[in-house]
């Protein structure tokens, strides 16, 4: 985005972001939502949840232009392309459900990462490096492994670094893992730290702080846009806040939310077609965040319908956040 040029709530047109390949999927109702975002040369990328009256979740990718408008026909049905490596005995739903993409660079090279969802009797986490001048898949997608102990279903880690490389597991405690990119096998993921800080003032009013944004490291902190959960059953509602964490292991979290950040929803609870997860009322989800000219541009899931892009300054970040404390 050129620099002093405004960007208000812009609601990406759904239609604009069908593949070609998946033309027959508007002959029902469709919905894209939370998009990754990676910057790209003069342009951006943009990765998203697509799901049609089938309710197979895939995964598309598109360019958007300087000024973050879709590019008219480069919508790609990225999902299409990956190939699971063969001989793998994987539950089906890994073949077929790609839910939650993220798009990141380790070490200078662009990266995709997506899970499986929920199903028996675990799901998997995959990153797939990527072409950025032909939009096509490098190798094979290599699954995400915990060493040790993992939850049946493991999403929302948030990959850094130019080397060594890490990711934040969960925010509170703030428990990090590293892992290597060498070779091309599978990537195991071990935890090297774990810190707790004090939640209460925004966990008791806004729920506990769960994954986002893969983290951007801007003045000397990493910045984490990331979301959490709150309300009662069959009216839960996803807000999104920002923390900071500190550019040196152990990642110590400097600055905390208070409260969520104020990001418009011209939707309000109001969805267009049936919703996908009936217990859910209203989503704001940020999945994508870059600095740019002074400002943050987020992209971010509304109502598991509409990819979104809007702004935000470093003053209205900060005036959500306080300084972290101990427990």
């Amino acid at each position: 985005m050129p620099a002093g040029q405004a960007l208000a709530l812009r609601i990406l047109p759904t239609g604009a972001l069908i593949p070609e390949a998946w033309d027959g999927l508007r002959k029902g109702p469709v919905r894209a939502f939370n998009p990754g975002l990676l910057k790209v040369g003069s342009g951006w990328l943009l990765a998203y949840r697509l799901v049609g009256a089938d309710l197979v979740r895939r995964i598309g990718l598109c360019r958007l232009s300087e000024s973050l408008q879709v590019v008219t026909g480069s919508a790609l049905p990225f999902s299409d392309l990956v190939r699971i490596r063969p001989g793998r005995d994987y539950p089906e739903p890994v073949r077929h459900w790609f839910a939650d993409p993220r798009l990141f660079r380790l070490g200078g090279r662009a990266f995709i990462y997506w899970n499986s969802g929920w199903h028996d009797p675990r799901n998997t986490q995959f990153i797939q490096e990527i072409e950025c001048d032909e939009l096509r898949p490098i190798g094979w997608p290599r699954e995400l492994r915990l060493v040790g102990d993992r939850r049946k279903i493991e999403k929302n880690w948030m990959l850094f670094g130019e080397g060594p490389f890490h990711a934040v597991y969960s925010v509170c405690p703030h428990r990090i893992l590293t892992f290597s990119l060498d070779g091309q096998e599978d990537i195991d993921c071990k935890e090297v730290a774990a810190m707790a800080w004090d939640d209460s003032a925004y966990g008791g009013r806004f729920g506990e702080l769960r994954g986002g944004a893969p983290p951007q490291l801007v003045d000397g902190q990493f910045h984490v846009f990331c979301h959490s959960v709150c309300g009662d059953p069959g009216a839960y509602t996803y807000v999104p806040a920002l923390y900071r964490f500190s550019s040196s292991f152990p990642f110590r979290p400097t600055e905390v939310p208070f409260r969520p950040l104020a990001f418009d929803n011209p939707f309000g609870s109001r969805t267009v077609h049936e919703r996908l997860n009936p217990v859910v009322r209203e989503v704001l989800y940020p999945a994508g965040a870059v600095f740019h000219s002074g400002r943050w541009i987020i992209s971010l899931g509304i109502n598991d319908e509409h990819c979104a892009l809007t702004a935000v300054t470093p003053a209205e970040a900060s005036a959500t956040l306080r300084a972290a404390g101990g427990t």
